[in-house]
Parts: C-alpha cells; structure tokens; sequence
C-alpha cells in the first residue's frame, strides 16, 4: 500500500506539471528557430512589413516591456513593502484594515479594470496613449503580489528574534530593517518576482494605456509604446505569416525572461536558517 501510495503521488505531480511542460516546449519549438534563423537582429530591428517574407525584429516591443516593467517595479515595490511593514508593525490600526481589505480585492480585480481605470485617470484628460501609464497600470497590477508575499514573509519571522534585537536596545525601524526584512529576504525577493512575472506578461491594461507602437524602438515615457504580450496579442491574430512568426518568437523571449527572472531571484536569495 505505501508503494502504491507512493505511485499515486508521483502520477499526480507529474499529470499536475504537465501542462506547464507542454507549454514550455511548445513555444521553444515554435519560437527557437525564429530566433536561431534570424540571429541579433531579431532583437534590434522594427517588426518588417506586412508584404516582406522575413518577420524582421521585436525591438520597440523588447524596449516597451523593459521600461514599462522595470517603471512599475520602482512605483510598486517600495509602496507595496512600506504598507506590508506598516501593517505588521500596527496590526490594529484603521489604516492597516484598510490596505488589506484593498489589497485583497485588487487581487480579484480583472486587470482589464485597471487599465480602464488609468484610462479615464490620466489617457482621456491627457488626450494621449503613453508608456508611462502603462507603467503606472502594471504598477497597480503588482502591488496587491508584493505586499501580500511581504506580509506573509513578515509574519513567519519568530518573535523570539524580535523580542531579542528590542532587549538589545534597538529601534523600531532598526528591528525593521536589519532582523524582520533580512530574515524575511527570500519571501520579499519571492513575492517581487511574481509581481515582476505578472507585470511582464500582461496585456489587458495595456491596451488601455500604451496601445502600441512599431514605427519607433522606444519614442519616450510621454508616447505610445510596445510590450511582448501585446505585441503577440495583436500580430497573432492577423493574416500576415511574417508577423505570426514574430509573434512565436516573441513569446520564446517572454517565456525566457519569465524563466530567467524566478532562477535570478533562487539564486541571488538564499534560504535562512533559524
């Protein structure tokens, strides 16, 4: 029976990673041989025309996602990680109930919602599609990640460690930084890295928010601009061959930048010991 047992386990995890696995080697061997055959500047060229038989390059998509992710990271984080400390710290408190209860909610929002919301906020009085409110929309898209995983992380900390840095004579905000958020490290560099990943691979706000553009690598904050999932988006779903195939490799990229960001962050944050 434990062998049986032992069996019937194995099936699952292997039935529950599949799925995962089949997706990874489909889009390789999709969107590999686009890469492989069009060698560097299938990272540094504009996307070719529709009537060209090579597919050309995801520059202005590859520029967008770097900007607009690397934007919200710096908006996301340190408010996500502000609010979760304050909320351990004063677990009480009316504002604490407040952010967790938003949180929680943006957590079940369809983010579609949020990139109308920015939308309204800041592309119609502005009259303008710019990749600064992409960023601002992918900001409040990672935040509800990032101070759920920080709050989590916090929490696990023993309160026996707490207790001894404030017998020591320490401050709050030296027990803060320098016990509670370096045990915590490996859960903070977790939650940053789903935020980043889920960031990175949305398109609904950005349909709202930066639209797209092809003509130019990067035009600035302040105008329209590309990412990978919308570029895959919308050139999938057209009639052109050239740019099918630029979608797929776009995709590898996407799928490579996901992988690379999780393998980073495991590596860069050992596991504490107590």
């Amino acid at each position: 029976m434990d062998k049986l047992f032992t069996l019937l386990v194995v099936l699952v995890a292997v039935l529950a990673i599949l799925p995962v696995l089949h997706i990874i080697a489909y889009i390789t061997w999709r969107g590999l041989p686009v890469i492989l055959s069009n060698g560097l500047s299938f990272f540094t060229d504009l996307p070719a025309a529709v009537v060209e038989e090579k597919p050309g390059g995801i520059a202005p998509a590859l520029a967008g996602t770097i900007f607009m992710t690397f934007t919200a990271t710096l908006i996301a984080v340190p408010l996500a990680m502000l609010a979760a400390i304050f909320s351990i710290e004063f677990p009480n408190h009316v504002l604490t109930r407040a952010v967790r209860v938003a949180s929680r909610s943006l957590l079940e929002v369809a983010t579609v919602l949020i990139g109308m919301l920015i939308f309204v906020l800041l592309v119609l009085p502005t009259g303008r599609f710019t990749a600064l409110a992409g960023s601002l929309a992918l900001a409040i898209v990672m935040i509800p990640y990032v101070y759920t995983y920080t709050e989590l992380a916090l929490l696990s900390v023993p309160r026996t460690y707490i207790e001894a840095a404030y017998s020591l004579g320490m401050k709050r905000s030296q027990v803060v930084f320098y016990v509670t958020v370096r045990i915590a490290r490996r859960g903070l560099a977790r939650g940053v890295a789903i935020a980043v990943t889920k960031a990175m691979g949305e398109t609904a706000p950005l349909l709202f928010t930066a639209f797209g553009a092809y003509s130019v690598i990067f035009g600035g904050p302040l105008e329209p601009a590309s990412a990978l999932p919308l570029m895959v988006f919308q050139f999938i779903q057209t009639g052109y061959e050239n740019w099918r195939t630029l979608a797929w490799g776009g995709s590898f990229v996407l799928l490579v930048l996901y992988l690379s960001v999780f393998i980073i962050a495991r590596i860069l944050v050992r596991e504490v010991k107590y």
